[in-house]
């Protein structure tokens, strides 16, 4: 099986107020083999377990919430972690002290 790099970019990370669990909404970019795909509104949540990044949902028919995409573990560990990071440098979430 082939190997190939990505480059994750957060381009913009907005705080949302109001929103219950939601604390963020953020815009990522994936570059492989020089083909540039964009997700908008990657979410970062907080519950009482901590926080997460999840992919874009949309409502289905039926009323249940749905992944709009599918990612690998290989991108998505490593997109959540700049997202958060990008969401710490924008002073959105602090840094977890040790």
């Amino acid at each position: 099986m082939d190997t190939t790099s990505a480059i994750i970019t957060a381009n913009r990370v907005r705080p949302v107020s109001n929103a219950g669990k939601l604390l963020a909404l953020a815009d990522v970019s994936i570059l492989m083999d020089g083909v540039e795909v964009v997700i908008h509104g990657v979410q970062i949540r907080a519950d009482s377990n901590g926080t997460e990044v999840s992919l874009p949902k949309y409502r289905a028919p039926d009323g249940t919430w749905m992944t709009a995409i599918s990612l690998p573990d290989e991108l998505k560990g490593p997109m959540g972690d700049v997202v958060m990071a990008a969401a710490i440098e924008e002073g959105i979430l602090k840094e977890r002290q040790q």
